[in-house]
């Protein structure tokens, strides 16, 4: 996969943590409830790469104002074997790989959704578009993802996990945060965020 770093999920529900890749960039709100009201913000990095349709006709949205740090010939590279071979599903997920590595969530979403539309099954490309859709701020939008992304897998941890802070810090929707952590209890009760804090806990402070 190149530039791609993500760590395989399929043994997720085996450990005690949610795994944490350097790929995934989705950086989270602290749990700002009850007793982590004024503790510190918790940078969350959730996912997966080589788990990842929405096909949408909304406008796609502009670029993070963050610079990205793509090699322009290595983008233009993998944008022109994409655009030669337009039914290749895998070269469209290694241009959305690429592009979420590398700070380009808006080119991401085009690339995810044109594989999704030829490999409508792939979990992780859903999951990851997830992540590529809040990034462009398109919350409900990223909630669809990553619930297809867990209709698809019923033990897809990451999915749910995104889901639920999505839920929470986005759409102001706890009720829904804490039913889709409790669904990340029932395929593992141990599960952790990558920073240590248990999913228990969580869902223990969003019942108070």
């Amino acid at each position: 996969m190149g530039v791609h770093k993500r760590e395989r999920e399929a043994d997720e529900t085996k450990g005690q943590y949610i795994k944490k890749s350097s790929a995934i960039m989705l950086a989270v709100m602290g749990v700002f409830l009850g007793a982590f009201i004024g503790n510190a913000v918790t940078m969350l990095y959730v996912g997966q790469r080589e788990q990842r349709v929405n096909v949408s006709a909304q406008a796609t949205p502009t670029e993070s104002p963050v610079p990205h740090s793509a090699d322009p010939e290595a983008l233009a590279s993998m944008e022109n074997a994409a655009a030669a071979d337009p039914t290749n599903a895998d070269l469209w997920i290694q241009l959305g790989n690429f592009c979420f590595d590398h700070n380009l969530p808006a080119r991401a979403v085009n690339a995810y959704e044109r594989a999704l539309e030829l490999k409508p099954n792939e979990v992780n490309v859903w999951s990851d578009l997830g992540v590529m859709y809040r990034r462009t701020k398109q919350f409900e939008k990223a909630v669809g993802a990553f619930g297809h992304a867990a209709a698809l897998d019923k033990s897809h941890i990451t999915s749910r996990f995104n889901m639920g802070i999505v839920y929470l810090h986005d759409l102001n929707d706890p009720a829904s945060a804490l039913k889709v952590w409790k669904e990340v209890l029932a395929i593992n009760p141990e599960a952790k965020s990558p920073t240590g804090q248990r999913v228990a806990d969580m869902v223990r402070e969003l019942e108070k």
